[in-house]
C-alpha cells in the first residue's frame, strides 16, 4: 500500500508557524515579485481567491476582509519541508520525496492503515505544527485521488484509506470527481477527454488503455492501470539527477545597464553551479537569456539566448562564470529595459562516472577552494564569502516588501523570545 502525505496550504502553514496571530484569519502568500497568489489559508479560500489571482485584482476585498498579505520565503519553506520530510521518513525505509509539499511512503505490510494515517498526521502537528491529509491506497495514482479525497470529507478527519472501501464504493465516488482532478491530468488533456465523453474519474477508470494510449500517450495509459489497482508508477526512493539546472529571477524593476546584468548573472551562476555541486555532478554547457519585458512590442521587446560548451566537465563557479559573462557579453543589446535573465547548466553528468581532466591538479586546487566556500556559507550565511560582482541588496531584487524573517536559515533572522 501507498500513502500520499500532503500538508495543506504549505507556503501559509509554514508562515503560521512562527506567527500564531496568522491562525485562523485569512491569509494569502505572493509569487515572485509580489505578483499573484500562490498560497491561501482555507479562510481565505472561503472568500473565493482562486489561486494565480494578481494581486491588484483584489485589493478592495484585502482592505474589506482584513486579509494578510505575505511575500513568498522560499529559504524558510525549504528548511520546513526537509524538516517535514524527515519526519515522514521516519515511518517507511521507502520514502519519495514528490514535491516541496508532497511525499509517497511504501507502507506495505502494515495492517492498520488508517491508524498509521492519523499517526502521521499527529506526529507532523506535534512536531512541526503542519497540518496534512493522507490518501492511502494501492497505487500512486488512486493514492493521490485518496489525498483529494480527505480534503474534501471532513468525516475522514484528514486520512482516506481506499484499501477499506468496496469497490461499488470507489466507483461511486469516482463518478462524483472531475477527470480534470486526476494525478498527471492537465487542462488540455482534460478537456480532450470531455470531448470524447469522458467526465468523471469513473469513465477514465473504465476507459479502454489501448485505445487511448494511442488516442494520447502511454503515461494516460498507465494511469488508467493505476486507477484499476495495477501498480506502474512504483515508488522511487533515489531522487532522480536533474538534467538540466535553471536558475533566473524576473527583476523588482527594469534594469538597462550591463554591469547590472553582470550582477545578476554572477549571482544565478553562483546558485546554479551551487545546485550542480549539491547533487554531484557537472556541466557540460552554459546558457545564458536575457529578456525585456514581453508586454512590450517591436522594436523595444528583445530577448535572447546563448549556449556555450564548457572547455571541460565542470561545477566551479569561478571557471562558469567566466564563460557565462561571455556569452552575456555577445547578446547584451544597449538602450533595453531588461526585466529577465537567467543561467541553465546543462549537459549534466555524474561526477564520479566523469572522465578525468587532462590536466587535474589545477582541477583539483579549484575544487578544493570552492569546497571551503560552500562550507563556510553553509555554515554562517549563504552569502558570507561571494565574488565582488555579487551585491548584497541589488537594485534588482525582487520585490518582497511583505517578507517575513528566515527564522531557520539565517544567523541574522533567527526568532527572538522577550
Amino acid at each position: 500500500m501507498i500513502a500520499l502525505v500532503d500538508v495543506n496550504n504549505f507556503y501559509v502553514s509554514c508562515e503560521r508557524l512562527f506567527n500564531p496571530k496568522l491562525l485562523n484569519k485569512p491569509v494569502v502568500v505572493l509569487s515572485n515579485n509580489d505578483g499573484c497568489i500562490i498560497s491561501r489559508s482555507n479562510e481565505a479560500k472561503l472568500l473565493d481567491i482562486k489561486m494565480g489571482t494578481p494581486l491588484f485584482k483584489i485589493k478592495n476585498l484585502i482592505k474589506v476582509s482584513s486579509i494578510k498579505v505575505l511575500s513568498s520565503n522560499y529559504p524558510l519553506y525549504a528548511d520546513i519541508s526537509n524538516r517535514t520530510m524527515t519526519v515522514l521518513g521516519s515511518f517507511s525505509p521507502r520514502q519519495e520525496i514528490y514535491s516541496i509539499d508532497e511525499c509517497f511512503l511504501d507502507l506495505s505490510g502494515n495492517r492498520d492503515l488508517y491508524a498509521i494515517g492519523q499517526t502521521i498526521k499527529k506526529k507532523l502537528w506535534q512536531y512541526l505544527d503542519m497540518p496534512v491529509c493522507v490518501g492511502i491506497a494501492p497505487t500512486k495514482t488512486l493514492a493521490k485521488l485518496a489525498n483529494y479525497c480527505a480534503k474534501k470529507q471532513p468525516s475522514w478527519s484528514g486520512v482516506c484509506d481506499l484499501s477499506k472501501l468496496s469497490t461499488i464504493r470507489i466507483d461511486n465516488i469516482m463518478s462524483k470527481i472531475n477527470v480534470s482532478e486526476v494525478w498527471g491530468i492537465g487542462n488540455k488533456t482534460s478537456d480532450k477527454l470531455n470531448s470524447i465523453g469522458v467526465y468523471s474519474v469513473l469513465d477514465l477508470k473504465k476507459s479502454d488503455a489501448i485505445c487511448m494510449k494511442k488516442k494520447f500517450s502511454i503515461n494516460l495509459e498507465k494511469i488508467i492501470y493505476e486507477l484499476n489497482k495495477t501498480i506502474c508508477f512504483p515508488i522511487e526512493p533515489k531522487i532522480p539527477l536533474k538534467k538540466q539546472i535553471v536558475t533566473s529571477r524576473s527583476f523588482g524593476r527594469p534594469i538597462q545597464r550591463y554591469n547590472l546584468l553582470v550582477e545578476a548573472i554572477t549571482t544565478f551562476t553562483s546558485r546554479a553551479a551551487y545546485k550542480s555541486r549539491q547533487q554531484n555532478t557537472l556541466a557540460e554547457y552554459v546558457s545564458v537569456f536575457i529578456s525585456s519585458s514581453p508586454f512590450q512590442k517591436k522594436p523595444y521587446f528583445y530577448q535572447n539566448i546563448i549556449t556555450l560548451k564548457l572547455p571541460y566537465l565542470t561545477s566551479d563557479t569561478n571557471f562558469i562564470l567566466s564563460i557565462a559573462l561571455e556569452g552575456l557579453k555577445s547578446i547584451y543589446k544597449a538602450n533595453i529595459k531588461y526585466t529577465k535573465c537567467g543561467i541553465i547548466l546543462s549537459g549534466l553528468a555524474d561526477k564520479h562516472r566523469s572522465q578525468d581532466y587532462l590536466w587535474p591538479i589545477e582541477n583539483i586546487e579549484r575544487s578544493q577552494l570552492t569546497k571551503v566556500i560552500d562550507n563556510i556559507n553553509f555554515k554562517f550565511d549563504k552569502q558570507s564569502v561571494r565574488f565582488a560582482t555579487q551585491p548584497l541588496s541589488p537594485i534588482w531584487e525582487m520585490k518582497q516588501s511583505r517578507k517575513s524573517q528566515s527564522f531557520t536559515t539565517s544567523w541574522k533572522e533567527l526568532l527572538v523570545v522577550n
